[in-house]
């Protein structure tokens, strides 16, 4: 019999293994396949509400985790891409599409999920074809995905053959809370709510737990996954905060409903869900699905005339930072990519933002005791608004343009790619300079002001694009300028003065004063390209 035990874990771990790493690579293959045309169609979403439901719905399918989902609308709120209101709506349907795969899961597919395994496994292995390596990768995750499913749902019946497994189902029987309890648990451990609920149906089905006792396991799953995003969010703030946190609400609003009707009709004798459930005749695996997706459709339906007084509580009680703005879009807009130019010299003036980004670390104050908090909320806003930038220029790179406009979206695709590095460097090496620049007659003030003097001048042809800004700017960053030799020379001199601690410090600072300088001439040059061009001025 304990070999017998043996044999059964070992093919359930074998199936919890094949599920998870079939997630993995869903995730990884999903967020490279559907990148650019996923922007898109959430920029259609923007339209109303009703799409924003419909699409939802059905990246919820595809996703087919709660966390996923809210984790992509976040992205996509963080960039402007879409208004939070149409964001709650598209979460709020997203949780019925992500009860879809249980009912696959209870279909005969097997043969069909071993040919694609093996047929999508070979071509992904071999990476043919090329280009739709994504694809195939997706493919290939879902087969394991199912496949580490089916082999839970096979084995998992032979635990009926053990005594004391059924001794202990046995004693679960009217204990609904407990139940409710242990699937809420069970998911939060398992980070997968598919798979308790999958375990719950192979139980029910070898008669190891009643219709009841299941269907208030899948009550308790549906809780587990939305503390599952809760973990997963708690260091989020402001509007990323408030989609987290309505996927928590959405768990709970869910529980408040539906398990006090699930006592009614237990101890009341009024038949609710549970009879109708019973009055379908059909499999119990098929009933339990059904239950899953009726306990999302009613919490949604719940939740949807509610969906406007819950976008304005969510933002009171967990209101946007201050700098928030700074990291979306100012100019750019939903389908402005329709006309191109237009769309390109809006994202030159985001560009000029970034600029603006860099400037804000200038102005942090060396003696304040937040400096590194308030730098990395800098770095935070100034790589949100980098993200909605570069999804405006990837919808640009995957259209039919005329040869000059393709340039133009090269020349300023590099450029920000610049921005980024730039920045980057900024993060890295400003709380630092400032922190030795503290005093400015020590070798580390100087060689900060040397430094602060030269991005000011950038920083200001940034802003003003004019050409003898520009060639001034050059002249101070190319290589072997004055700025760059006074920066070495400055160096020899104070290592014969500082004690080797500070000969350290010194020498890490002028190496990435050096990178920014460098990094500074790049950005220069790149505007020098574009200076005979005229830029749209924001009264345009």
């Amino acid at each position: 019999m304990e070999e017998g035990l043996f044999f059964i874990i070992g093919y359930i771990l074998a199936g919890l293994g094949l599920f998870f790493v079939g997630i993995q690579i869903i995730d990884q293959h999903l967020k490279r396949l559907t990148g650019c045309r996923l922007h898109g169609i959430f920029l259609r979403l923007t339209s109303t509400r009703w799409r924003a439901a419909w699409w939802g719905f059905w990246i919820g399918a595809v996703t087919q985790t709660a966390a996923a989902i809210t984790f992509l609308t976040i992205s996509v709120v963080s960039s402007g891409l879409m208004k939070r209101q149409r964001a709650i709506s598209l979460l709020n349907w997203s949780n019925p599409g992500t009860c879809l795969l249980i009912f696959f899961l209870v279909l005969p597919l097997n043969l069909f999920i071993a040919y694609l395994v093996g047929i999508a496994g070979i071509l992904y292995a071999f990476q043919v074809p090329r280009r739709g390596r994504d694809l195939l990768g997706f493919l290939f995750g879902m087969g394991l995905l199912f496949t580490g499913l089916f082999t839970l749902q096979d084995y998992g019946e032979d635990f009926q053959s053990f005594a004391w497994f059924r001794h202990i189902m046995e004693a679960t029987a009217g204990q609904y809370l407990l139940v409710f309890l242990a699937g809420a648990l069970l998911t939060v451990v398992a980070q997968s709510g598919n798979a308790v609920i999958l375990v719950t149906i192979v139980l029910a089905q070898a008669g190891l737990m009643g219709r009841l006792e299941a269907l208030m396991a899948i009550y308790g799953v549906n809780l587990g996954a939305s503390l599952i995003t809760h973990l997963l969010t708690l260091r989020l703030k402001g509007t990323p905060k408030q989609m987290a946190m309505f996927q928590v609400y959405y768990g709970w609003i869910g529980t408040v409903i539906l398990v006090p009707l699930f006592f009614v009709e237990v101890w009341g004798g009024v038949p609710l869900v549970a009879a109708f459930l019973e009055s379908l005749s059909t499999s119990l695996s098929t009933e339990m699905a059904v239950a899953n997706l009726l306990y999302c459709v009613v919490t949604t339906l719940a939740i949807m005339p509610l969906e406007g007084a819950l976008s304005q509580w969510l933002n009171r009680s967990y209101p946007p930072p201050v700098d928030e703005d700074a990291s979306r879009p100012k100019y750019l807009y939903p389908r402005c990519e329709a006309q191109p130019e237009t769309c390109l010299d809006l994202i030159q003036m985001e560009q000029t933002r970034l600029g603006e980004q860099l400037a804000r670390y200038l102005r942090l104050d060396p003696h304040s005791n937040f400096l590194v908090e308030e730098a990395k909320g800098i770095h935070e806003s100034a790589q949100g608004l980098h993200r909605a930038i570069q999804g405006y220029t990837n919808l640009l790179i995957h259209q039919s343009l005329a040869t000059d406009t393709v340039r133009r979206v090269g020349l300023l695709n590099e450029r920000l790619d610049i921005y980024a590095a730039l920045e980057t460097e900024f993060y890295k090496n400003l709380p630092r300079a400032k922190l030795l620049a503290r005093r400015r007659d020590t070798s580390g003030g100087r060689l900060y002001e040397g430094f602060e003097a030269a991005a000011l001048t950038v920083l200001d042809a940034v802003e003003s694009g004019e050409s003898d800004d520009i060639a001034l700017a050059l002249r101070i960053t190319e290589d072997g300028s004055d700025t760059l030799s006074r920066l070495r020379q400055g160096f020899v001199e104070t290592t014969r003065e500082a004690a080797p601690r500070e000969q350290a410090e010194l020498l890490q600072l002028v190496a990435g004063v050096e990178r920014l300088i460098w990094l500074m001439n790049s950005l220069v040059r790149s505007l020098e390209h574009a200076a005979a061009r005229p830029v749209v001025r924001e009264n345009a």
